[in-house]
């Protein structure tokens, strides 16, 4: 069975770059410009990894991680944050806020297949019509 992949990153050669890659390599990926973006596309799609740039418009990576958390705080998808601003500060936020790894760009492609292909052969697929956000806090 196919994994499902998100990459949230405003920069669109980056995200096609990405999809290339990770298509060939068996995965089925969506993308998302921003955020807000991304947000909206897991309230109907489950994925069984996300790849988040940190730096774009109308929702950064951070605020993305720290909407998560607050609205799933049980999501066992692993987000690896992508940003070009790699500073003790993003990665300890990011961390802070549940990313499971932070690599710089430009990418190492065969370092991010490396650390992908072993985040998903430790992650069960999640159910077809699971959502990120489809528990709600109380």
């Amino acid at each position: 069975m196919s994994k499902n992949m998100l990459i949230i990153d405003d920069d669109t050669a980056s995200r096609d770059l990405l999809r290339l890659v990770f298509e060939y390599d068996g995965f089925r990926c969506w993308e998302a410009e921003n955020g807000a973006e991304g947000l909206t596309m897991l309230e109907s799609q489950a994925f069984d990894i996300i790849i988040l740039d940190n730096a774009m418009p109308i929702m950064t990576g951070l605020e993305f991680l720290n909407h998560i958390q607050h609205r799933s705080p049980q999501s066992d998808v692993p987000i690896i944050m992508s940003t070009g601003l790699l500073n003790p500060e993003v990665r300890e936020e990011a961390t802070k806020l549940g990313a499971y790894a932070i690599v710089g760009k430009p990418h190492d492609l065969d370092e991010l297949g490396a650390l992908v292909s072993r985040l998903c052969i430790t992650s069960p697929s999640p159910p077809q019509n699971s959502s990120l956000l489809s528990k709600e806090s109380s």
